[in-house]
């Protein structure tokens, strides 16, 4: 085998893996839309798949998982880098502008469609369960933007300041998904959650700088 080809190897295994899985949750939603979760076993998903039990269980825990599709993927390493050196730089950018451009590349990074979202506002419809597994994922995810804004702004790890803004735009997040994939939307994700943003400048102002002068 040449160099050319031994070098392409990772990247066809790689783009196999991501076919495979994205074939397994396929089916997954589909059969649990048509039949629920009860509705069928673990071998059925994989005799449609194409696939062994020991091949869908390398790629995902459990049935839910599967459904839920959710990457245990977090915020990419480069956009973490970057939230955290803002705060090294003289002066440093402000919190909430670096929290914004986090959230607002993360959202615009994230590859969902609009058909997939429908598809998980049913699913979640006919499954209410699964919430609860979505929030469990959601909540290792801002555990890690907490620790990242407590070690940025040098705060004690009891400072609630971290907590209340991982709750505060992680909620704002959610929203503009829900916008974002409105009828109708014509603006990006990034624009939508900048908007959003603007609306809680505009409902706590900063306070302006003080006059170092002013005794």
């Amino acid at each position: 085998m040449d160099d050319s080809a031994i070098s392409e190897a990772p990247g066809l295994r790689e783009r196999k893996r991501r076919r495979t899985r994205a074939s397994i949750v396929a089916v997954a939603r589909r059969l649990t839309l048509e039949h629920g979760l009860a509705g069928f076993t673990v071998e059925q998903l994989c005799e449609e798949v194409g696939v062994s039990r020991r091949t869908f269980f390398n790629y995902f825990p459990s049935k839910e998982d599967a459904v839920l599709g959710t990457s245990d993927e977090g915020f990419p390493q480069a956009i973490l880098d970057a939230f955290v050196d803002s705060g090294r730089t003289v002066p440093p950018r402000p919190l909430l502008d670096a929290l914004t451009d986090l959230f607002a590349d993360f959202g615009s990074s994230m590859a969902i469609t609009r058909e997939e979202y429908e598809t998980m506002s049913a699913l979640l419809h006919r499954e209410p369960h699964l919430m609860a597994r979505m929030f469990a994922r959601a909540e290792s995810k801002s555990q890690l933007l907490t620790e990242l804004i407590l070690d940025r702004e040098d705060l004690p790890a009891d400072a609630p300041a971290a907590r209340v803004a991982t709750f505060v735009l992680g909620g704002l997040a959610r929203r503009s998904f829900d916008e974002f994939f409105a009828d109708g939307n014509t603006l990006s994700y990034a624009e939508v959650f900048r908007r959003n943003i603007d609306a809680l400048r505009y409902l706590f102002p900063s306070p302006p700088p003080q006059n170092q002068d002013t005794p």
